[in-house]
């Protein structure tokens, strides 16, 4: 109900006294409710979008009116306009037998629409039939809210379940809908109405802000272009699966946001139920790795067709990503990834195993930003996957800080003792001073050995870094070569026996 829908109501014989042009755009806001106060001041239990009814008891009569009358009946009018009323409403022939023109210039001059009542109408006849409007709205609003969500149920049964849903939300709210993944990708579902050419960006970006931020939540992106934009977050802070973005011509009223619940609420069931399917894939995907290292190629690749997604064929690169006991959103990344990718992945034990064709990019955007460290193989072929992953197992173990991806083929530039790490070099290296460090004196004999390798071999400076007599350091070193059977006299001893220190360390 709107002031005008008011006035036009033959039976309560309103009239609009005349006033500022401006407040007939006023006349078309909804009114709230209708208040009726002789009070010199009832801005207090005002509310905004009310009418406000009064006789005009409060002022007195223009013969008894004092000299600050007008005054006094303009910072009343100012007051009422404060409290963001659509209007007020002046009982004739009650107290006075037309409206005051102090109160007519004043309404005029502050733009409030001001309505005279006759006194054939009672305020509470007025009061009456803005009650009927609000409760016929109401009722109105209820059946649509109870007919929208049975077609909403209706759609959610149909075999495309989540895309009739949001065709149906589309419907109902004559909006346009679009549903965004975990990584704020849009999800391909046919929907009636594409997103807007001039909203895209802006949404994107604001869908990406809302699944960084981690909590669900409901947000109003206000006015983009000619639509009010709500997102929606899909699934539970700890895991948000997405997001669901409406475009309105209006923000949604609480019947439309209820529904809009519900379509979020089916949502989330669909999407739980493709969360089980790929818990089920990954199982499979394990299965399928294990069948590519033990050698049985033809077989996994077929079982990768037969899951419908990409399947290695010819040169491609492993990649083996550590650093974290919670895989489970990276996989979830990685599954969703891999339909429109050319990626294999799977969890092996501690370390998450990563195929795709050695001629693109490496699908590792999420190491950096989770703080893993990866290594990469080289280029192998597809029946070469073990070798593949043990040359990734040795770079990885070179990446140094979190975030790092290590290449295999790039561990020449670090030098020989990253080539002979590559190679196990440790493993003999640890053999080699093994028998040094199980002795009670181990831990001083190696920090002889390295005093005297930091200095060339050369025993004065080592033995006063050390703070002994060199003959002490001479007798330590010896000791080193008769434990280890190495002739350090020798220049490849020594050297042997060096590499050996540096690998172990």
């Amino acid at each position: 109900m709107t002031l005008r829908n008011l006035l036009s109501e033959s039976s309560l014989g309103l009239r609009l006294l005349p006033g500022d042009p401006s407040t007939d755009e006023q006349l078309d806001a909804e009114i709230s409710w209708a208040h009726s106060s002789d009070l010199m001041n009832p801005s207090p239990w005002l509310e905004p979008g009310q009418l406000l009814l009064t006789d005009g008891g409060q002022f007195p009569h223009p013969k008894d009116a004092p000299t600050t009358f007008a005054e006094d009946v303009r910072a009343y009018v100012n007051r009422l306009k404060s409290t963001g009323i659509v209007g007020l409403g002046f009982a004739v022939n009650v107290v006075h037998q037309s409206v005051p023109q102090p109160i007519v210039r004043a309404c005029a001059d502050a733009g409030l629409p001001l309505i005279l009542v006759p006194s054939s109408t009672p305020f509470i006849r007025v009061i009456r039939k803005l009650a009927d409007a609000i409760a016929e709205e109401r009722n109105a609003s209820m059946q649509w809210s109870i007919q929208a969500q049975r077609a909403v149920g209706r759609a959610a049964l149909r075999p495309d379940g989540l895309s009739a849903t949001l065709r149906e939300l589309e419907s109902q709210l004559g909006c346009w809908v679009a549903l965004y993944d975990a990584l704020g990708k849009l999800v391909p579902v046919r929907t009636k109405h594409a997103v807007p050419k001039e909203v895209r960006e802006e949404l994107e970006d604001a869908v990406t802000a809302q699944l960084r931020g981690g909590r669900a939540a409901a947000t109003s992106l206000g006015g983009v272009g000619e639509r009010e934009i709500t997102l929606q977050t899909i699934g539970q802070s700890t895991r948000l699966r997405g997001v669901l973005a409406i475009g309105t011509r209006l923000p949604l009223d609480p019947a439309g946001s209820d529904l809009v619940e519900s379509v979020v609420g089916i949502a989330s069931i669909a999407i739980e139920q493709s969360r089980a399917l790929d818990d089920t894939r990954r199982g499979l995907r394990t299965g399928i790795m294990e069948l590519f290292l033990a050698g049985s190629t033809e077989a996994a690749m077929r079982a990768l067709r037969d899951m419908d997604t990409w399947s290695p064929q010819g040169r491609i690169r492993v990649a083996v990503v550590r650093g974290t006991n919670d895989w489970d959103h990276i996989l979830t990344e990685l599954e969703l990834m891999a339909a429109t990718t050319d990626v294999a992945f799977a969890k092996i034990g501690e370390e998450l195993l990563v195929l795709y064709p050695s001629n693109e990019k490496a699908p590792l955007a999420f190491v950096a930003r989770e703080g893993l460290r990866a290594g990469v193989s080289g280029s192998v072929g597809v029946r070469e996957m073990r070798k593949g992953r043990e040359n990734a197992q040795h770079a990885v173990r070179r990446a140094e800080r979190d975030g790092e991806i290590v290449d295999f083929e790039k561990l020449a530039e670090r030098g020989m003792l990253s080539w002979l790490d590559a190679s196990d070099g440790r493993v003999l290296a640890e053999r080699m001073l093994g028998k040094v460090r199980a002795r009670p004196d181990g831990d001083e004999l190696l920090a002889a050995l390295r005093a005297w390798y930091s200095h060339n071999c050369a025993w004065d400076p080592a033995a006063r870094e050390l703070g002994m007599h060199r003959h002490t350091l001479r007798s330590r070193i010896a000791m080193v070569q008769e434990i280890t059977g190495l002739d350090l006299e020798s220049f490849g001893a020594r050297a042997e026996l060096w590499l050996a220190l540096e690998l172990a360390d």
